[in-house]
């Protein structure tokens, strides 16, 4: 098996483990180097270097903090390395320089979703369009549909039906969007904020949005975790329809997680779309 392929199939093995990785690989090289054009290595979000080469030791430190870089901001990395310093720090002069790009591979986010009803299934595909990992909780059967849960929900990565409070689910959310509308709405989010989700959306009116604030003060939740509570949920998209409501969640939960703005673009300042 070649040296591509071993990279591959490591790649491939963390992905199915989903496990987050970057890789490394040499683009250029001037003058003299122990690393080669096209060689690559893959290090963990520690930095640690799981398998490949790019160089010796220096490089590899080098590289190693750029990928953990990498995996906390979600941004490729091309990094210049002068082999021919004077320094200690670099060992021994190599006499020559190279270039190294680093490319972070993330885990999906994951998006837990309460409740059922059209909205819930229009979050569900729309969210799989967005490379979202998709957990629906939900009851055994919907008693406003005749298809089962599995037809109701196909892009689901996983469907929980037994009865399961928020804190027991053993998953690590990023998002959790609570649509169900019932009178214990104010106790899950209480469960959620406290499992530390940093956005427990919650789809409701006003009102009742500040009804559950309210139930948080009572119960010691701080005003930073508070501030993890996100409802009503969604952009002011002045939503009617479910498929509607659903895309004022999701363009919520994409400007949070790019840290847009909001604005509308053609009003916003500085905005580049190439």
């Amino acid at each position: 098996m070649s040296k591509q392929k071993k990279i591959l199939n490591e790649a491939l093995k963390l992905e199915k483990n989903e496990k987050p990785y970057a890789i490394a690989t040499v683009i250029s090289v001037k003058g003299s180097s122990s690393g080669r054009v096209g060689d690559k290595a893959i290090f963990d979000e520690k930095g640690q270097r799981i398998m490949g080469y790019i160089g010796g030791g220096c490089i590899e430190n080098i590289v190693s903090d750029i990928a953990i870089e990498t995996l906390i901001n979600g941004i490729p990395k091309i990094v210049e390395i002068d082999l021919d310093s004077d320094t200690i720090s670099m060992g021994i002069p190599c006499g020559g320089s190279m270039s190294v790009i680093v490319e972070p591979h993330m885990i999906d986010s994951v998006i837990l979703i309460r409740g059922e009803g059209r909205i819930v299934e229009v979050l569900c595909s729309m969210a799989k369009l967005l490379n979202f990992k998709i957990i629906i909780h939900t009851s055994k059967s919907n008693i406003h549909s005749s298809r089962s849960n599995e037809e109701l929900y196909p892009d689901a990565d996983k469907i929980i039906t037994e009865s399961l409070k928020v804190e027991e689910i053993d998953e690590k959310i990023n998002y959790f969007i609570l649509a169900t509308h019932h009178s214990d709405d104010d106790k899950i989010s209480l469960a959620a904020i406290k499992k530390g989700i940093p956005y427990v959306g919650v789809i409701a009116s006003q009102k009742k949005a500040d009804l559950i604030k309210k139930y948080l003060q009572k119960n010691n939740v701080s005003d930073s975790e508070i501030k993890n509570l996100y409802s009503p949920t969604g952009l002011d998209l002045n939503a009617k329809t479910p498929e509607q409501i659903a895309l004022s969640i999701l363009s919520e939960i994409v400007m949070l997680d790019n840290q847009g703005t909001g604005k509308q673009m053609a009003t916003a300042e500085k905005i580049d779309q190439s």
